[in-house]
């Protein structure tokens, strides 16, 4: 017997079938469950989140309430967002969480806390590989902190390590020349 074709009458014992009151409710039971029933196998979402398209991800994670999700991302960040955001909403609001979002969404990165480098109490700062092309990824990186980080943490900086070629419009804001450089940029 499928859950969507369920016949709650054929699971009463059978000295109790004849019952018209058995009968009856057995018979409005499995009529009310069928509609369910049916959409059940449309509920199997977590274990073919790698097979979902865009829009399936997109609608998932606001039905999930991602707020640290957006449908600009690359499918594949979206995927390691969905699978993730049930820890990330149990956790948020401490270090782990903050440093899964990174992980999910910029490869990787730790949080660093006030203790850990000195710092004022309640304060931390971010440290992360990505590189730092525009200023639309410091944006990004703040706004991801800010919605994961424990309310009474305050952010100090966001530390870019990145060795490699920079363009000017990531380094300067006009030069036409190609810049090479190599350090951390902080306090951005």
């Amino acid at each position: 017997m499928k859950i969507s074709d369920v016949d709650l009458l054929k699971l009463v014992p059978e000295f109790m079938r004849d019952d018209p009151a058995v009968k009856g409710l057995a018979t409005a039971m499995s009529e009310i469950l069928r509609e369910p029933g049916a959409a059940a196998k449309t509920a199997r979402v977590w274990d073919q989140i790698d097979s979902l398209t865009d829009s399936q991800l997109d609608e998932l994670a606001y039905e999930l309430d991602i707020d640290w999700y957006s449908s600009d991302l690359p499918i594949e960040t979206k995927r390691a967002i969905v699978k993730s955001s049930d820890l990330v909403h149990s956790r948020r609001g401490t270090k782990w969480a903050v440093e899964q979002v990174m992980a999910d969404i910029f490869r990787g990165g730790t949080a660093q806390e006030w203790f850990e480098y000195g710092g004022q109490p309640f304060h931390f700062r971010v440290i992360t590989n990505y590189p730092l092309d525009s200023q639309s990824v410091i944006e990004e990186f703040r706004r991801l902190v800010a919605v994961t980080k424990p309310a009474r943490a305050i952010l100090d900086t966001i530390e870019f390590a990145h060795v490699g070629t920079v363009t000017e419009k990531a380094a300067t804001a006009a030069m036409c020349t190609m810049i090479s450089m190599s350090g951390v940029a902080s306090n951005i």
